[in-house]
């Protein structure tokens, strides 16, 4: 597979692409249903968005295509006030932590060693048109998963997805099986490390998340777990449903990409190596992404101020 080259950061361009809607006819139905997205709506709200994004002196650098701009208008379901407002504190996020979700870099040996370990598979899209991410929490390596990588790599994943449309329109559907899970996983981590990832993966990344279902969560981790989704959008927290059996949860597999060991037939080591190309193609678009620049001088303040309304914790340890 060819790697998808690099976007401009140039908001000063004279002549934008053209859009074209590739994805099959349940996204668009899902499109106008859930998002009130059709043609006429998608290109007065991008013309709007990007004139704004060209008007405002502090965003210096920033990818004006379509795909990208669309991820947050489709997240808000095109109210373009709101779409804006989502890019500047996605845009503040990654300047304010670089270390966490800068740099993603799929070439890295120790990213594709963390998805090939099976700690995380991306299954594919269910009859739903949502994309089902599968968390085996027990094959994740402790060492492996610590601050800012383990982050970071999560953060690969997400921006990775977020270039696939399907994923823009039809959400992600979690499921996760704790079963044999290590918690040394949570040694390494503060309450304030935990807190930048949740606030980034629920509130700053674009991500449509439905239904969560989870299984085998050791009582010993519940405390740590309830303090991590503290941190996450209430809306998500509404949505999650957990098991004392995987055998529950597997009942809510799409039965088109229930995995081995779990009812199914899909072979995960093949369909890793699968996924893991399809994000590699998409190495050189994350990296172009961080010439994308704001100012600082000007974001900072209103960053601080956006944290001091998030609810902190007491330490983890």
């Amino acid at each position: 597979m060819s790697k998808v080259a690099a976007f401009s950061v140039d908001k000063d361009v004279q002549e934008y692409d053209e859009y074209t809607f590739t994805l099959p006819e349940l996204y668009r139905e899902l499109a106008k249903e859930e998002l009130r997205e059709d043609d006429a709506v998608r290109e007065r709200s991008l013309t709007e968005m990007r004139q704004w994004i060209a008007n405002n002196s502090y965003i210096r650098k920033c990818r004006m295509d379509a795909k990208f701009l669309l991820r947050f208008l489709r997240a808000k379901k095109f109210s373009v006030p709101m779409a804006c407002e989502a890019l500047e504190r996605y845009l503040m996020m990654r300047e304010m932590y670089p270390g966490w979700f800068k740099g993603l870099d799929s070439s890295v040996a120790v990213m594709k060693e963390l998805y090939m370990d099976g700690g995380v598979s991306i299954l594919g899209q269910d009859s739903l048109g949502r994309t089902v991410v599968f968390f085996r929490i027990g094959l994740f390596e402790a060492e492996k998963l610590v601050p800012p990588q383990g982050g970071k790599f999560i953060a690969l994943l997400i921006e990775s997805m977020l270039e696939w449309e399907e994923v823009q329109i039809g959400g992600l559907q979690v499921m996760v099986d704790y079963t044999d899970m290590d918690m040394k996983i949570f040694e390494k981590w503060s309450s304030s490390e935990l807190q930048i990832i949740m606030n980034a993966y629920t509130l700053s990344y674009p991500v449509r998340y439905n239904d969560t279902h989870a299984a085998k969560l050791p009582k010993k981790a519940v405390p740590i777990i309830e303090q991590i989704l503290s941190f996450a959008d209430p809306k998500i927290r509404e949505r999650i449903n957990c098991y004392a059996t995987v055998a529950e949860m597997q009942k809510h597999f799409d039965p088109m990409l229930t995995p081995k060991g779990y009812g199914g037939e899909i072979d995960l080591d093949a369909l890793n190596r699968k996924m893991w190309a399809r994000i590699e193609q998409q190495h050189d678009v994350l990296m172009g992404m961080d010439d994308m620049e704001i100012d600082m001088d000007h974001y900072t303040p209103i960053w601080d101020e956006l944290l001091a309304n998030v609810p902190t914790q007491v330490p983890l340890h």
